[in-house]
């Protein structure tokens, strides 16, 4: 299959300079099962492909066609606003992430979540961004470091936060499963680490 991911946040804020996890795990994933795979840098011809994955991790990033009255487009209403968006209606295209669901979002298949990223989904972007007068050090988190969550969750349910469906921090994943040993350095995601009762077996 002829693949192509879609990081939103790439397209719709100029200076985000940080890799979406899911977008990573998903290229890993379809690439293994001999897909070719692609980081789609617009929103043009997606009818070529035979499967769109778009992802956004903030509310607030654009897709294009959407909605101009921004009153309705909240952490509570996100999935209404969404819901008949012309590019996330078509039949090739999947969406994923907070951004479309906020604390409603649902969690990839098993296989996917714990796939090995693919690290080098970004490269050609980046080289492309650093030509175009970007500085190399912007691009850090794509170039050095591994990144992923060892636990996930926490236990104070603050209304204001997407993690208040959880109702404790568990285990998530081995340091291995993100961990490319040619990178120097890690970067953990994790929402409150020292909640989960095994970090002291974590850090060991």
């Amino acid at each position: 299959m002829k693949i192509g991911i879609i990081d939103a946040e790439i397209m719709g804020k100029s200076s985000h300079r940080f890799p979406n996890l899911v977008c990573m795990k998903l290229s890993g994933y379809y690439k293994k099962l001999g897909n070719d795979v692609e980081l789609l840098l617009s929103y043009d011809n997606l009818e070529d492909y035979d499967k769109i994955f778009i992802s956004k991790v903030f509310i607030k990033t654009e897709l294009p066609n959407e909605n101009k009255d921004k009153t309705l487009k909240t952490e509570d209403n996100i999935i209404e606003f969404y819901k008949n968006h012309p590019i996330l209606n078509m039949e090739n295209v999947s969406y994923v992430g907070t951004g479309f669901y906020y604390d409603k979002s649902p969690k990839l298949d098993e296989e996917i979540e714990h796939h090995m990223p693919d690290y080098s989904l970004y490269d050609e972007w980046v080289d492309l961004c650093i030509k175009n007068g970007a500085k190399e050090k912007e691009f850090t988190y794509y170039r050095e470091y591994s990144i992923g969550f060892v636990t996930r969750g926490c236990f104070r349910q603050c209304p204001f936060c997407v993690n208040k469906n959880y109702k404790q921090c568990n285990m998530h994943s081995s340091i291995c499963e993100f961990m490319d040993i040619t990178r120097p350095k890690l970067c953990f995601l994790d929402d409150n680490f020292f909640a989960c009762k095994d970090w002291r077996e974590i850090i060991k």
